[in-house]
């Protein structure tokens, strides 16, 4: 599913986060942590959204498992291992729309 971690930023709306993932289809996935002050408090905290699809938790889990052997390879930088944890917390979790 996917090759290499890219990039990754954090935002200036207070905390949320941004991965860049290299596909094996050539295509750059980002993923993003809503971790901003407005979202805090609301179902949308701490949820994970893509800009090429939606994340059921099913998908969730397959993400979660097909970053995981990047771990070895991404630099520390890039928060990597807390993208894979909120991903499958999310896959535990109904996810609202």
């Amino acid at each position: 599913m996917f090759k290499a971690v890219s990039d990754s930023a954090a935002a200036a709306d207070g905390g949320s986060l941004a991965l860049f993932v290299e596909r094996l289809d050539g295509e750059l996935e980002q993923f993003v942590i809503n971790r901003s002050f407005a979202s805090r408090g609301t179902p949308a905290y701490n949820k994970v959204s893509s800009n090429l699809r939606s994340l059921s938790a099913d998908n969730c889990r397959a993400v979660a498992a097909a970053l995981e052997p990047l771990l070895a390879i991404t630099p520390s930088i890039h928060p990597l291992a807390d993208f894979i944890e909120t991903f499958k917390r999310q896959s535990k979790e109904t996810i609202q729309d």
